[in-house]
């Protein structure tokens, strides 16, 4: 859980930082996430993400396993189809991008490190300023990188049917419920 749990913080804001880092408010991308645990074991994820400006967003997780994080604000939802399982979740401490993006610092070329929290939060941005990686070492102390790829920018709202989970009936509920 604790993976999807640093999502919580990535499709908030819109926020330019020191030297122009830049979150949309409404876009979408593909990810690739690697997450390098302290025996080194590296653990690769891909798939889709969708953020929309009311702080909903979704990890839509196609590799190795299919999963789908959905958040709207308030509650996260968890869908694991391999386990057949939904979770929910209430987001009590959550990670706050713009404090973090307004606390980078220009590092060189298109990175950005931020301290915040007692972590270290490195961001490498494109051409249009817009977060394209990042990089931080997590509270089990594994190194987290994502990369976003096809970063798709909208001036409208990322349509609500994108932004929720989907399963069918007869998957087990852990937590609060839907």
């Amino acid at each position: 859980m604790k993976y999807f749990l640093i999502w919580i913080w990535v499709a908030t804001v819109f926020v330019r930082g020191e030297g122009n880092i830049v979150l949309p408010r409404s876009w979408s991308a593909s990810f690739v996430q690697k997450v390098t645990n302290p025996r080194k074991k590296i653990l690769r994820y891909s798939g889709d993400f969708y953020g929309g400006a009311d702080a909903r967003f979704k990890w839509n997780y196609l590799k190795p396993t299919k999963k789908e994080v959905c958040s709207d604000g308030k509650r996260i939802t968890v869908v694991d189809h391999d386990l057949e399982q939904i979770s929910y979740y209430r987001m009590e401490k959550g990670f706050n991008l713009e404090a973090i993006l307004k606390k980078a610092k220009h590092y060189k070329d298109n990175l950005y490190t931020a301290e915040y929290r007692g972590h270290t939060y490195t961001f490498a941005v494109d051409d249009r300023g817009f977060v394209e990686q990042i990089a931080y070492r997590d509270d089990m102390d594994n190194v987290v990188h994502i990369r976003f790829e096809k970063i798709r920018v909208y001036k409208n709202p990322v349509a609500a049917s994108k932004m929720q989970c989907s399963h069918p009936d007869g998957y087990d509920v852990i937590g609060i419920g839907g």
